[in-house]
């Protein structure tokens, strides 16, 4: 309480001392025609009147706070989510380290601190008896807004907000909503992050590929990986199951916890159609949804058509073009150059040689048209001219074509209008021989683990080594090494890229930086390895034939944006096409679970820079699971794709605290984080009124004295008696 003017000048303190004095003087004057005695009794009136009204200048009055009559509440929330039911260490859960801090201060604070509970949404008491972790989901975010939103009945204002959690969060709501709330409340989030990094016990099985290409006459392989975390030793059994429930494939895996592998399942013959790998839940295993997933083999019916060219006859070339003529899913054209005026081509479906005079290297578009891989070898220079070289880039680049430099690089000296088309920048001749190292990044592009053996296989090192081998002075842009070179050296290895690959336009130029592949077919060691050579060559051209935009046989093209997609997001799909007379009418056509969904029409995009067109549409799936597109030409069958749309995470697919999540929601809103351990401190903070700061003595508001009663009635009648005296003496 203050008596104290509202407002600081020394004016009215002047008026308190001479306004009575001035009452006085006048009231002296005024009674100049009374008896001494009555005429002080005037003067003193007036001048205790003057003095009262000096008094109300003054404006007498205390300073008060706002009063907050409604009492306010301390809230608690606790994580009731599957995902506390973890042990992270010893016998205690995040559960029970979490109630044990809420009972604590609830004990503390009595009915100023209330627990509430919450797993997909807000619960009510957190004491109640019999609760127990085993929520199916965990909604951090939107519990702590529909408390703000008084679903809660509380009936009271927060003034603080406690969250006792793990972090982890199914639901993936912004925290954005949550914090602004917090900070026009002026309520800071204290926050518990209880656990720690518990990735659970579970075995995952992934695809590598969601789409595998069969070759007519050739085994197919389909190959996954599998991880072991946290299950021990374990021997699970794989296997590859068609729509009908029936075991086409199975293998046993040993493996211990942490091992991660690379599985190829291959068959000698496997038909078109939608399949499942599957591996049986184990014991004590947490996550169980993981244990398969889907692939879907394509059946390639096209031929794929293949131009070799070979400027520097060497008997591994020819050997090379008999092979691939045998093979069932290919039709080969082969030209050799045995001199300026001489050419020794062999057709396609035609065993017998040609000797002309002519190269017949295709020339122009419709030429290339016909083709879907060209190799070249060595003496290149002897076939290409300016105008050859700039069809051959429209051919890979426009076409979506696949050249294959076969034997390295493929001219003497330097062919400028080449270079632009490589992969690499080739470098000098290398001595010695190398040995074939596949790399992950072939494995990821499903040319090895997949077509061919996987990386780690121990086959690649068995296999003799290769030679004339030359430095790669700089890879170009976007090329992707998919196998290296490895020669042991005095106290380290060399190693050089043997195999590297480049997306040119739509299409795609693979370069093999090795020469003598035909050991591994006449290597006594190399045959009791299986038949190398033939599987390598055949799967390694196939694999840069559909490596480009199209594949073999095809006039569109397919492409999703994502592969894999929560449910609820939008997938762009792309259409290509090679180009033609005729222009299609692309359309989409989706398949969920063997049935046809109604087609989804494509709009034409905006062409590129060299005039290619193209076409896209938006796939939106509405239930989690694997979608097959197909892409149509009007009622033509095109490429297919394979979408997965994973389902909304579940509260025990990952088990792992996020204690980042929670201190980022103390950090923004002025609140801590507190140990479990640490209930008695943090209900002393709770408990404890704010101290006197200055932003909330701004909000105090002054009350004065003069309008109270007490004050009021002794003036008026203070005044009345002055006027009821001078009347009655008959003084003005």
């Amino acid at each position: 309480m203050t008596f104290a003017p509202a407002i600081p000048e020394p004016w009215p303190w002047i008026a308190l001392v001479v306004l009575p004095v001035l009452g006085m003087w006048l009231g002296w004057r005024s009674g100049i025609t009374l008896g001494r005695g009555m005429r002080s009794v005037c003067t003193l009136l007036r001048g205790l009147a003057f003095a009262a009204l000096a008094l109300l200048l003054l404006n007498p009055g205390e300073w008060k706070q706002p009063e907050h009559k409604e009492e306010k509440l301390h809230a608690v929330l606790l994580d009731r989510s599957a995902s506390m039911a973890v042990r992270d260490a010893g016998d205690a859960t995040r559960w029970s380290e979490g109630l044990a801090m809420a009972q604590a201060l609830v004990k503390a604070g009595g009915d100023q601190i209330k627990a509430l509970s919450f797993s997909d949404a807000l619960e009510s008491d957190a004491l109640k008896a019999g609760l127990k972790p085993d929520g199916q989901a965990s909604a951090i975010v939107h519990s702590g807004n529909a408390l703000f939103s008084g679903a809660s009945g509380l009936g009271r204002k927060l003034a603080s907000l406690t969250i006792i959690s793990d972090g982890h969060q199914t639901r993936e709501d912004p925290a954005a909503e949550l914090i602004l709330r917090a900070r026009a409340a002026r309520i800071p989030l204290h926050v518990v992050p209880l656990g720690g990094d518990w990735g659970g016990r579970d075995l995952i099985l992934h695809a590598s590929r969601r789409l595998v290409m069969a070759l007519p006459g050739k085994p197919v392989a389909v190959g996954l990986t599998l991880e072991n975390r946290g299950l021990g030793l374990i021997r699970p059994r794989v296997q590859l199951v068609d729509a009908s429930g029936k075991v086409q494939a199975e293998r046993d895996v040993e493996m211990d916890s942490g091992a991660r592998k690379s599985i190829t399942l291959e068959m000698p013959k496997l038909a078109g159609g939608d399949y499942r790998m599957v591996v049986a839940a184990q014991q004590g295993e947490d996550i169980t949804r993981n244990n398969e997933d889907r692939v879907r083999v394509q059946e390639l019916t096209s031929r794929t058509r293949v131009f070799i060219a070979e400027g520097a006859p060497y008997w591994d070339s020819k050997f090379l073009a008999q092979l691939l003529r045998e093979q069932g899913f290919m039709d080969v054209r082969a030209i050799y150059r045995l001199n300026d005026e001489r050419y020794f081509r062999v057709d396609a479906g035609n065993s017998e040689p040609v000797v002309s005079g002519e190269s017949t290297f295709p020339e122009s578009a419709e030429d290339f048209a016909k083709i879907d891989l060209v190799v070249l070898g060595k003496g290149a220079e002897g076939f290409l001219d300016a105008k050859r070289v700039e069809a051959l880039k429209s051919f890979v680049r426009d076409r979506g074509g696949a050249l294959l430099l076969a034997r390295g690089k493929s001219y003497a000296d330097r062919l400028a209008e080449l270079e632009a088309l490589e992969p690499v920048e080739w470098g000098t001749a290398m001595t010695g021989d190398f040995r074939f190292e596949p790399g992950s990044v072939g494995e990821a592009a499903g040319l090895f683990g997949q077509a061919l053996p996987e990386a780690q296989d121990p086959l690649w090192r068995q296999l003799p080594p290769l030679s004339d081998v030359v430095t790669i002075a700089k890879l170009k842009p976007f090329t992707q090494v998919m196998a290296m070179g490895v020669k042991p050296a005095v106290g380290r290895e060399e190693r050089v890229p043997l195999l590297a690959a480049r997306h040119f336009g739509r299409g795609v130029v693979v370069a093999l930086n090795a020469d003598g592949l035909w050991k591994w077919d006449f290597d006594p060691q190399a045959r009791k390895l299986g038949n190398m050579y033939e599987e390598f060559w055949t799967q390694l051209l196939q694999w840069t034939a559909s490596y480009a935009e199209f594949l073999p046989g095809q006039e569109l093209s397919l492409r999703l944006g994502e592969s894999n997609v929560k449910l609820g997001r939008g997938v762009r799909a792309s259409i290509g096409w090679r180009g033609g007379k005729d222009v299609p009418q692309p359309k989409l056509r989706v398949y969920f679970e063997g049935k046809a969904l109604p087609d989804i029409a494509a709009s034409e995009a905006e062409g590129d820079a060299e005039g290619r067109r193209s076409w896209t549409a938006m796939l939106q799936p509405e239930t989690p699971g694997t979608y097959r597109v197909q892409a149509f030409n009007g009622e033509k069958p095109g490429p297919e794709a394979v979408l997965n749309v994973l389902a909304p995470p579940s509260e025990q697919e990952a088990l792992a605290a996020d204690p980042e999540f929670l201190n980022q929601l103390a950090e923004a809103t002025g609140g801590k984080a507190w140990k479990a351990t640490q209930a008695g401190e943090l209900a002393k903070l709770l408990l404890t009124p704010p101290p006197d700061q200055v932003e909330e003595r701004a909000q105090a508001m002054w009350h004065p004295w003069w309008p109270q009663y007490w004050l009021l009635i002794p003036l008026v009648l203070l005044l009345a008696l002055e006027w009821w005296s001078r009347r009655r003496l008959g003084l003005l």
